[in-house]
């Protein structure tokens, strides 16, 4: 199938890299399909997270534990039985990513991620019980631990 985006053009997507979020996400309830575009590598850590109801919503997403080692979290009993995880080898974990003028300044959601299982390709964004903020920077200096 191919999908319309407004940053890359039209995209050949098969119908099992798509991901279905039931309740959508926060601020966007009617973007409810979304697949991932991209591959995380060392040189470029991030995903294109774009809905196919709505060719506007798209998402720079990341892995969090590329930036963070020390992430973790519970996820609640409603959390786990909306996805059907069977075990965390089926979840995937990825964060929000605002990219302003200045990229240095680049932040992610840890508070807020977004979780799907890969095997039934269901989806969805949570707000965590941890203490995690909402704007973590990705880029500091050697030695600054301020974020």
């Amino acid at each position: 199938m191919i999908i319309k985006t407004d940053y890359l053009g039209d995209v050949e997507v098969e119908e099992s890299e798509i991901y279905t979020f039931e309740e959508g996400l926060y601020g966007f309830p009617d973007s409810r399909r979304f697949v991932f575009l991209g591959a995380i590598t060392a040189e470029f850590p991030f995903l294109w997270m774009q809905s196919l109801d709505e060719a506007h919503a798209v998402f720079v997403v990341t892995n969090p534990f590329l930036f963070k080692e020390d992430y973790d979290f519970q996820l609640n009993e409603h959390t786990t039985e909306a996805l059907e995880l069977q075990g965390v080898e089926e979840a995937g974990v990825y964060t929000m990513v605002v990219v302003p003028e200045e990229v240095k300044e680049t932040t992610t959601n840890l508070k807020s991620p977004v979780v799907v299982n890969y095997r039934n390709k269901k989806g969805r964004q949570v707000i965590l019980n941890e203490e995690y903020p909402y704007k973590y920077k990705l880029f500091t200096k050697a030695g600054d631990s301020s974020c």
